[in-house]
C-alpha cells in the first residue's frame, strides 16, 4: 500500500515537471533533454530539472528595478560607425543596456599589471569601493586587498563587497571574517548551502566589476585569485582581459553593481551616488550590456548574433566556454561562407573536461563551413572578447554558451572605438603563436578525440 501511495506521488511530481517544462522552456532541444532526464533517470531526474533546469524569472524576488530596464535613448551615432547602428539600436530597445559618449577606455591583458592597477586605483578611491565577483578565493591578492579595504574604512570610504555563493564556494570562513573586520560591508549572492536559496542554484552571479567613486570601473574575466600569475591550476597560468572604464559608463556598471547589491540582500542611503556621470574624458562611445535570468530578453545572445551578422570583414571571437546555441550556429557558418574571416580561439583544456568533448562536438559543422578554430595551449584561455571589422569590440563576463545567455547574471561591455578594437585584433593574433589550427582533416584524424563522449555531450548541450 505504502508503495503504490508513493508511487503515484511520485507520479504526479513527474507530470508536474513535465508541464512545467513544456509551459517554461522554449526551446524544443533543451524540453526534450529535460525530458529526457528526467524519464529515464528516475526520482534524480525530477530532483536535478527542478534544482538546476525551472526558471525564476517571474519570481518575486527578480521582480526589483533592473539597471537598463527602459533604456530607448536618443542615439547619437558617431560618422565613423554608420554600419554598427543596427547593434546600438537593438541594445537600446531590448531594456538590457545603457549607452555613453566621452568615455576613456584601456584594455588590461597582463594578470600582474591588471591587479596592480587595481590595487593602485582603490588606494585611491574618496568615497566608495564596489567589488562584485564569481571568484574570490585566498592568496596573495586577496590579502592585499584586505589591507587596502581596511586603511579606505578608517579613512570613511564605504567598501561593498559581492561574491557568489558556488563560484567562490571555497571560501573559508577566516577570510570571510577577515572582510569583515578590515571594514567591507559583504554580501553572498545566492547562498548556496542555504536551503531558502537551493531553488535559485543554477542561477548564479558570474560578473567581475571593480568601481570606484561611480567615476572609474574595471570589468572582464579577471576573478580575485592568485592563478593569473601563480602555476596553482594543474591548467598553469591563467589569462584573461579587463576593461578599464573611466567615464560615463563606469556609473553604468555602478548600476549593475547596486541591482547586484540589492538581490544580495544590501540597501543604500541616500547619500550613495547613484546619479549619472556627465563629464566626458575621453573619445569613446560604450554600452554596458547586463543580462540575466531576470531578463525580458537574451540581451548577450543577441549582441553576440548581431555582431556575426554585422560583420563586413572580419569577427575574431575567445571564449573559454563553447556550447553555442542553434542561433550562433548558424550565424558563424552563415557570415563565414559569405567571405567573412571568422576566427574562434579556445582553451584546449577547458577546466571541466566534459565541456572540452562538447566543444569538440561543433568542431566538424564548423570547419566544414570555413570558420577557423584555433585551440590555444599555453595555460587556461579564460577571456570572453570579441572584435570586428576594426571598429567594434566587446570585453566581457559572458561566454558561448545557454548557461551565460540565460542563466547566469553576465555583463558585457561593447566600446565603438577603432584604437581598442585594433589592439584588441592585434592581441588575437599574437596569440595565436600559442594556438594550433583546426583542419577538417587534422580533426578528423586526431588522437585525442572520443567520438562516443562527443556525441553523448552534444546530447547534454542545452543543459549546460
Amino acid at each position: 500500500m505504502i508503495y503504490i501511495i508513493v508511487s503515484f506521488i511520485y507520479l504526479l511530481i513527474l507530470i508536474g515537471a513535465i508541464s512545467n517544462i513544456l509551459f517554461e522552456i522554449k526551446n524544443p532541444s533543451r524540453s526534450l533533454s529535460w525530458i529526457l532526464v528526467i524519464i529515464f533517470v528516475p526520482v534524480l531526474g525530477v530532483s536535478l530539472y527542478y534544482l538546476l533546469g525551472s526558471r525564476i524569472k517571474k519570481d518575486r524576488m527578480f521582480q526589483q528595478q533592473k539597471p537598463f530596464y527602459n533604456t530607448e535613448q536618443n542615439i547619437i551615432l558617431p560618422d565613423r560607425l554608420p554600419q554598427k547602428f543596427r547593434l546600438m539600436t537593438l541594445l537600446s530597445k531590448n531594456k538590457s543596456s545603457a549607452l555613453s559618449y566621452g568615455n576613456k577606455v584601456e584594455l588590461l591583458l597582463d594578470g600582474i599589471e591588471v591587479f596592480e592597477i587595481i590595487l593602485n586605483a582603490m588606494e585611491k578611491a574618496s568615497c566608495t569601493i564596489h567589488l562584485d565577483f564569481y571568484i574570490v578565493e585566498q592568496g596573495e591578492i586577496l590579502d592585499r586587498c584586505i589591507e587596502i579595504f581596511q586603511r579606505k574604512s578608517k579613512e570613511g570610504i564605504k567598501v561593498r563587497m559581492i561574491y557568489d555563493g558556488f563560484g567562490s564556494y571555497d571560501l573559508a570562513d577566516r577570510h570571510k571574517q577577515a572582510l569583515l573586520k578590515a571594514g567591507v560591508e559583504l554580501k553572498e549572492f545566492m547562498p548556496f548551502n542555504q536551503l531558502e536559496f537551493m531553488r535559485f542554484s543554477n542561477y548564479r552571479n558570474h560578473r567581475k566589476i571593480v568601481v570606484i567613486d561611480n567615476e572609474i570601473a574595471f570589468t572582464g574575466g579577471f576573478n580575485i585569485t592568485d592563478k593569473y600569475h601563480k602555476e596553482i591550476s594543474t591548467l598553469g597560468l591563467w589569462k584573461d582581459t579587463f576593461v578599464k572604464v573611466i567615464g560615463p559608463a563606469a556609473a553604468d556598471l555602478n548600476k549593475v553593481f547596486y541591482c547586484d547589491w540589492f538581490y544580495a540582500g544590501g540597501s543604500v542611503s541616500a547619500n550613495d551616488e547613484l546619479e549619472d556621470i556627465n563629464n566626458k574624458i575621453g573619445e569613446s562611445t560604450v554600452q554596458i550590456i547586463a543580462s540575466g535570468p531576470d531578463s525580458e530578453f537574451k540581451g548577450i545572445m543577441q549582441e553576440y548574433f548581431t555582431l556575426i551578422t554585422d560583420a563586413e570583414d572580419y569577427i575574431y571571437m575567445v571564449t573559454p566556454y563553447f556550447v553555442p546555441s542553434e542561433a550562433i550556429i548558424t550565424a558563424l557558418k552563415t557570415s563565414a561562407l559569405s567571405g567573412i574571416d571568422v576566427r574562434l580561439m579556445l582553451p584546449y583544456n577547458p577546466d571541466y573536461k566534459w565541456l572540452r568533448y562538447c566543444m569538440f562536438s561543433f568542431f566538424e559543422e564548423l570547419l566544414s563551413a570555413e570558420v577557423r578554430i584555433y585551440l590555444h595551449h599555453s595555460g587556461f584561455l579564460h577571456a570572453k572578447t570579441i572584435v570586428s571589422d576594426n571598429i567594434i569590440s566587446s570585453v566581457g563576463t559572458a561566454n558561448i554558451d545557454e548557461r551565460s545567455f540565460m542563466t547566469n547574471f553576465e555583463v558585457n561591455t561593447i566600446i565603438h572605438d577603432e584604437r581598442i578594437a585594433k589592439e584588441l585584433k592585434q592581441n588575437f593574433l599574437l596569440d595565436i603563436h600559442d594556438c594550433e589550427e583546426l583542419s577538417i582533416s587534422t580533426f578528423h584524424n586526431r588522437v585525442d578525440r572520443s567520438l562516443v563522449k562527443e556525441s553523448i555531450a552534444r546530447l547534454t548541450s542545452p543543459l549546460l
